[in-house]
């Protein structure tokens, strides 16, 4: 009786135990993230009502850059308003720089166009280019620790990419540059001395945007730029609303979020030459210095005719992306990954709290990729962490390459990931799930 009675406790302990382990390893449900509440904390910037009106004849003389620039500033020190541009082509030899509380609005029919001389976008500004923090060429608009700031309307901002000479044809003269910041990064180079002006290659962002929040981008459209084409960086409270974007180079992503907090991006359209949405915060030594986050981020009712990726996480988060809420999203062709989670073991940081749900892709060669082995691995051993992601209702038609791709490291597997409604009818390749623990799926058709 006394030996029954010791068995039947050792049981119900070693039950105890295995119920507890199963708990604390059930895969992340939708339910722990909330949209709702990230949208609480996302408003419009409100502005005064006065207005000044810029119309092409009043640009005949200066730079026109210039005298934009001005209209802006003097609406900032005047407490705020709109600074409207009537129809017509603007040449920018130059950026243009928004100030706090000013609404830049492109009627229909004004289309800002932009040199491609480099001389016209110095002095360098603070800029992060492709995580790490440098002093550049000035991005064609610009704004840094801005408040209540906004471009709107439904005009055309032209990078001016398919002209002759243009920064695009830097891309193929920026590797040494790009290693030498990576290094200055890794290093801990002072910021103030990684400075990359006359001589060097590092292309400009179209729209870049550090340090500033309560921002409203809205309606208009953009084409062809050198490099990323929206880029809010250290920002917060971002709408990005009804925009067109055609912009078909590579490394032109649609938009860039990158350690920003609170932001929401819906009813866009986008034709791109490389990611439709990348969500970053930081590459390795420098990311993790600046230690800031990418988090609170809904993304909806977008469209992507053609793009190279569809939404992807990374590879740069160093600082850490979590609580990402995407829904409705319509791709027709990706022509490499569609749903993509990337990094290596020197960017450390972490993915988690993360939803996709309504995902519709025509055609596409990888549709869901997870790895921690992405390239450009210079032998660092910090490992990203891939936590706590549910992909619901998934449609691709053709997958030409592998349906799933989920490689994680036996240091540090993928783990805690639900797949629901998943339905990729046709695949070309079979699927690779390589160290990956602890996941959930429900209805997965491939």
């Amino acid at each position: 009786m006394k030996c029954t009675t010791i068995n039947l406790i050792l049981l119900l302990v070693l039950l105890i135990t295995f119920t507890q382990k199963l708990q604390s390893q059930e895969p992340f449900s939708p339910r722990q993230l909330d949209p709702n509440q990230i949208l609480q904390d996302i408003s419009e910037p409100e502005f005064p009502e006065s207005v000044i009106v810029i119309k092409k004849d009043d640009l005949q003389k200066g730079k026109v850059n210039e005298l934009i620039n001005k209209k802006i500033s003097e609406c900032s020190k005047s407490g705020g308003g709109k600074v409207v541009l009537k129809p017509g082509e603007y040449f920018c030899k130059g950026p243009i720089v928004l100030k706090s509380n000013v609404n830049l609005n492109l009627e229909r029919g004004a289309r800002l166009v932009f040199s491609q001389n480099p001389e016209d976008y110095l002095p360098v500004v603070f800029v992060r280019w492709e995580g790490t923090e440098a002093w550049n060429y000035s991005p064609f608009i610009y704004a840094l620790d801005a408040e209540n700031i906004a471009i709107t309307g439904k005009g055309i901002i032209d990078g001016n990419g398919t002209a002759q000479n243009s920064f695009r044809a830097w891309r193929g003269k920026q590797k040494k540059d790009q290693n030498k910041l990576r290094e200055m990064g890794k290093n801990g180079v002072p910021v103030k001395e990684r400075v990359f002006a006359e001589g060097h290659f590092l292309r400009p962002q179209l729209i870049h945007l550090m340090n500033c929040k309560n921002i409203l981008l809205e309606d208009f459209t953009l084409v062809d730029g050198a490099f990323w084409l929206i880029q809010p960086t250290y920002c917060s409270n971002v709408i990005i609303r009804g925009l067109t974007v055609d912009s078909r180079f590579i490394n032109n992503d649609g938009v860039d979020l990158d350690s920003d907090t609170n932001v929401l991006i819906e009813n866009c359209r986008f034709t791109t030459g490389d990611d439709f949405i990348a969500i970053k915060s930081g590459r390795d030594q420098d990311g993790w210095r600046v230690n800031k986050p990418c988090k609170n981020i809904i993304i909806r009712n977008c469209i992507s005719e053609n793009c190279l990726h569809g939404i992807s996480f990374g590879s740069e988060l160093s600082g850490g992306i979590e609580n990402v809420y995407a829904e409705n999203l319509e791709f027709k062709k990706i022509r490499q990954y569609g749903l993509q989670f990337k990094s290596n073991k020197d960017r450390g940081g972490y993915i988690r709290n993360v939803v996709l749900d309504g995902i519709q892709i025509d055609s596409v060669k990888t549709c869901i990729s997870f790895t921690n082995q992405y390239h450009s691995y210079s032998g660092g051993n910090s490992p990203s962490v891939f936590e706590n992601i549910a992909l619901k209702n998934v449609s691709c038609n053709v997958a030409e390459g592998s349906a799933v791709s989920m490689i994680g490291l036996p240091e540090k597997p993928i783990r805690n990931i639900s797949l629901e409604n998943v339905t990729i009818s046709k695949s070309g390749e079979q699927s690779i799930i390589d160290n990956v623990i602890n996941t959930r799926w429900v209805n997965v058709k491939y």
